[in-house]
């Protein structure tokens, strides 16, 4: 196994670069110790991109480098995976009149159905941490692998206040520790449907575009550089599209490079899957600098047309609809389907 890896616990360091408090250090898994107080990678993926990994640390130091720890296989034990009780999940599941981002999404979208996408979604309120609004990773097997607290301000927008279920209970001394292995947010909705699958950064984006347009299933990654092999191999066979943030270009990059680089490598592995360059062709350099992600496209243009993404396909068809409004009774008839066994529908109002 890795001899170093990032400290999972919730502890943020000053960053040598932003000096921002958003530094996440790298320990030994051996001694339980940081390697040094500049090895680490900000969190602050985009504005500021600092990664000093221990490899280059230990080469600038002239030090030897040993990656792996040396285990005997007969004493090798496998990380269980900690999950939360379904109490802690249900309990939250209320006080949504304090929420300041369900009441933010109901000052946007229909009652109903952000009710519904609360219930889908699982999402919860810690009324123990100011309200905040909880995002249950819940996995493919309906196991709640992690609670995520972001705290909202009444626009909507979040605060820099972020902690995680199992580090309150922690705290509280509640329980005694947690083996953290995050799944992506809304994973369990993929259950028992082959709806193509799009993949965002942040679960407010995923939660947005799921009252925007309901035809894909909308996971969150949780950070840029939360789309990774584990969290992935659950959709090893769906259809999946990527829609990265906008943002500067970075010492790695770009988020849509970043994640094009991903697209790439898990195709490699046989996943079906592509990246949508909308928001590089439609956001503007104002946009590129503010972050933007799709939902905020959507909603900056949410007066100005559909509440739905056309594919050329779906404009052809609409376009053939308006010319022969019989094309529906033979889409109906005959359960006609396109060139990749897709149902066909109409989006053109009937």
């Amino acid at each position: 196994m890795y001899k170093y890896s990032l400290q999972k616990k919730s502890t943020k360091h000053q960053c040598p670069n932003c000096n921002k408090k958003r530094l996440v250090l790298y320990i030994d898994l051996e001694t339980k110790e940081y390697v040094s107080p500049l090895v680490g990678r900000c969190d602050r993926e985009i504005n500021c991109g600092y990664h000093y990994p221990p490899r280059s640390y230990f080469n600038d130091n002239n030090q030897q480098y040993v990656p792996n720890i040396k285990i005997c296989p007969s004493f090798a034990q496998k990380v269980e995976i900690s999950i939360h009780d379904k109490a802690d999940l249900t309990n939250t599941l209320m006080h949504y009149n304090e929420n300041n981002f369900i009441q933010f999404l109901k000052s946007k979208f229909d009652n109903q159905e952000v009710e519904k996408m609360t219930f889908d979604y699982k999402i919860g309120t810690a009324n123990v941490w100011n309200f905040g609004t909880i995002f249950w990773q819940v996995d493919s097997k309906y196991n709640a692998r992690g609670g995520k607290v972001i705290l909202y301000n009444t626009s909507g927008k979040r605060t820099k206040y972020i902690n995680w279920i199992h580090s309150i209970k922690i705290k509280s001394q509640e329980i005694k520790n947690f083996n953290l292995s995050q799944c992506f947010f809304g994973e369990h909705l993929i259950n028992n449907c082959d709806t193509t699958v799009a993949i965002v950064e942040s679960e407010k984006t995923a939660c947005i575009m799921s009252l925007l347009f309901n035809k894909y299933i909308w996971l969150a990654a949780g950070s840029l550089n939360g789309l990774n092999e584990s969290k992935i191999e659950v959709l090893k066979n769906r259809k999946i599209i990527l829609y990265p943030d906008l943002g500067i270009n970075g010492p790695n990059g770009s988020p849509f490079t970043i994640w094009e680089s991903k697209c790439h490598y898990f195709k490699k592995y046989g996943f079906d899957i592509t990246i949508s360059d909308l928001l590089e062709l439609k956001g503007t350099h104002e946009d590129r600098v503010k972050g933007y992600d799709i939902a905020d496209y959507f909603l900056q243009n949410i007066n100005q047309g559909p509440k739905i993404i056309l594919s050329n396909q779906q404009k052809l068809i609409d376009k053939l609809y308006l010319k022969n409004k019989n094309l529906k009774i033979l889409i109906d008839l005959f359960d006609l389907t396109d060139q990749f066994g897709n149902s066909i529908s109409l989006s053109t109002k009937q």
